[in-house]
């Protein structure tokens, strides 16, 4: 009796442990097209610039863009999601030529992963300068179609070989500080030669020294400074290419 009791539990937790795995294979959507809008969050204008992008991407480059969006990636974290997605559904040709952007509106976050054929052109600075320029201001804004075809557009030309710039951090200005400082010195200088008087007079404040005062005049403060759309061939799946899981990646 206690025999079968014990092959009646193990029975059902090995039920239980393949629904678990079953369902977690399932957590991967198959692909519907270069633009899968899982989140339905894009608007039509950018959802089908992003198609036509990604149809002249493999026609010219033999690149292949997948652009991704979902309402969450739990129970994993945005970027764990995006490798295990990228090489579940093998983006790139056999020379790994693929790139990912994932967006995740639960999680408020963006990941952008290349496969390792393009890790020479987009290392992962560049791909984080892209996002931060180009999609950041857009997603906080919950403009999210956008943000991602902002994004794929500087991708493509950087990919093209067109160079990026990537704007330099404002330092920030100290010279009004040290225009206060010097301010404070020359004042205390004053003071100090009032109270001393001029060399040569005998008494504090005194002397009858007939050079004139001296005036100091302080620093002055002045104030400085798409590709068209239309309709491209069909989709037939990603060619198998692999990630290793660079890429960058943002919250907003």
């Amino acid at each position: 009796m206690e025999k079968s009791r014990k092959l009646v539990v193990l029975s059902v937790l090995l039920i239980c442990f393949a629904l678990l795995a079953g369902g977690a294979e399932a957590a991967f959507p198959q692909p519907q097209g270069f633009v899968n809008d899982f989140a339905n969050v894009l608007d039509r204008r950018s959802s089908s610039e992003l198609q036509v992008l990604a149809e002249q991407l493999r026609e010219n480059q033999g690149i292949e863009l997948a652009v991704v969006t979902v309402t969450s990636t739990a129970p994993m974290d945005p970027k764990e999601y995006t490798t295990a997605l990228f090489n579940e559904w093998g983006i790139g040709g056999p020379e790994d030529s693929g790139l990912l952007m994932l967006l995740a509106v639960e999680e408020r976050a963006i990941e952008v992963e290349p496969g390792y054929g393009l890790e020479g052109t987009l290392p992962d600075g560049l791909i984080g300068a892209v996002i931060d320029q180009e999609g950041m201001h857009h997603f906080k804004e919950g403009d999210y179609g956008a943000g991602l075809s902002a994004m794929a557009k500087a991708y493509a030309s950087i990919l093209a070989g067109e160079k990026y710039e990537i704007a330099k951090e404002k330092k920030e200005d100290n010279g009004w500080l040290i225009a206060f400082i010097i301010f404070i010195l020359i004042v205390l200088l004053l003071r100090r030669n009032r109270f001393y008087g001029p060399r040569g007079t005998g008494g504090i404040g005194g002397g009858s020294g007939s050079g004139r005062p001296i005036i100091f005049t302080g620093p002055t403060f002045g104030g400085g400074s798409r590709p068209s759309v239309g309709r491209g061939g069909g989709f037939g799946g990603f060619g198998g290419g692999r990630s290793g899981g660079g890429g960058a990646g943002r919250r907003f």
